[in-house]
């Protein structure tokens, strides 16, 4: 399938997402053989759940993740279960089931938990006609992040969004249906969480979860439709792009300061990489909402113009950036290639329409309300 003019080789994606479960089921079996033979070791589904990318990817320390245990409790069958076990709350009090729920209780609580005689438990919530899992909880890799703090639990910030969310996610399903089969091919949950001091990511250490930041505002549909996109987007393209060294001369991390005349760079040149393709699943969600008239207030219109405004100035940066044969191979080249031809069809479109548009007070992500501060409404919204 295409993401406006980047070709998304389905078959290369299905190999890695294969490839990925084959590495956590092999680090599982090492781990603990007992508890992996009470598995279904032909699921995939099973070895792609997040919370293990987690316990096995990431430097958390186990005292502090879920325990393996807990993680796939949910994924075995009912008369193989240990009947009693310990399980591990959150900071919010949440002890999260994955596969099966939720059981509240008081913050990082360690409860037995008997399995036959169980109550209470709050059964896992989804997006509508999906399997995408609805978090109450932030996970581990969010919740021990360096200096992370939230305004509210996440529970809270998912129902103050969740009509949003919905609507996002039924113009995905609905205007974009291609795209959002690729979504939810390798995206298994969603956090909406709230926090002053960090941004919305997807990484491999917890590959299958998107991540979206609410700063504490009740958001838009326009929002969410952006944030899929760009924090899906970050998945998509991990799995795609999982054998690095094909498309990067480099290392993952290499700077890229050297290679610009920002002073301000700090990224390696990989998330660079990334960052032409979420830009590219943004905009083609994003130029959905303006060319189908989807919405008929003239806000959520003026946001969607906005927002593209905004991504195609950091599109254009960073395409000049990347256009580098000491960075990118050949296979990451045509890559390029591919994102630049999305990126001049888009901007030919809207570049009367965006001309003239102030961002100078916008911090590093995309804020609506700001952007109303310094530019009004256009009259053919």
């Amino acid at each position: 399938m295409k993401i406006n003019s980047f070709f998304v080789e389905i078959e290369l994606l299905e190999i890695n997402q294969l490839s990925l479960s084959n590495t956590i089921l092999m680090a599982f079996h090492q781990e603990d053989s007992i508890l992996f033979e009470i598995l279904d070791y032909e699921d995939d589904f099973t070895f792609l759940e997040p919370s293990l990318f987690c316990y096995f990817l990431s430097d958390i320390s186990k005292t502090d993740k879920i325990p393996l245990l807990q993680s796939v409790v949910g994924y075995i069958p009912a008369a193989k279960r240990l009947a009693m076990l310990s399980l591990s709350a959150d900071q919010f009090g949440m002890v999260n089931l994955p596969n099966l729920g939720y059981i509240r209780t008081d913050s990082h609580n360690i409860i037995p938990v008997d399995l036959n005689i169980l109550t209470g438990l709050i059964p896992n919530q989804f997006v509508e006609n999906s399997k995408i899992r609805l978090c109450l909880h932030p996970t581990d890799l969010l919740a021990y992040a360096r200096d992370v703090s939230f305004h509210e639990p996440v529970e809270q910030t998912l129902a103050k969004n969740e009509d949003a969310l919905f609507i996002a996610t039924n113009f995905l399903q609905k205007q974009l249906p291609d795209f959002w089969s690729l979504i939810s091919s390798v995206t298994r949950e969603f956090v909406v969480f709230s926090s002053p001091n960090h941004n919305s990511f997807a990484g491999i250490m917890h590959h299958g979860t998107a991540y979206f930041n609410t700063e504490n505002k009740i958001q838009t549909p326009v929002f969410f439709i952006d944030d899929i996109a760009h924090q899906c987007g970050h998945i998509i393209f991990n799995v795609l792009t999982l054998d690095t060294p094909k498309y990067l001369k480099v290392p993952k991390d290499h700077p890229l300061k050297n290679y610009s005349s920002n002073p301000g760079e700090k990224r390696g040149s990989y998330g660079a990489f990334h960052g032409l393709f979420t830009y590219t699943c943004i905009l083609h969600a994003l130029d959905e909402v303006l060319q189908n008239q989807y919405f008929t207030d003239e806000n959520l219109r003026f946001e969607a113009l906005g927002r593209i405004g905004f991504y195609l100035h950091k599109f254009y940066l960073d395409l000049k950036l990347m256009d580098n044969p000491e960075i990118l191979t050949d296979a990451g080249l045509d890559f390029h290639r591919q994102f630049s031809e999305g990126f001049h069809e888009i901007l030919a479109r809207y570049k009367k329409e965006i001309q003239g548009f102030d961002y100078s007070n916008q911090p590093y992500t995309f804020q609506y309300d700001r952007f109303k501060e310094s530019n009004l409404l256009s009259k053919n919204m």
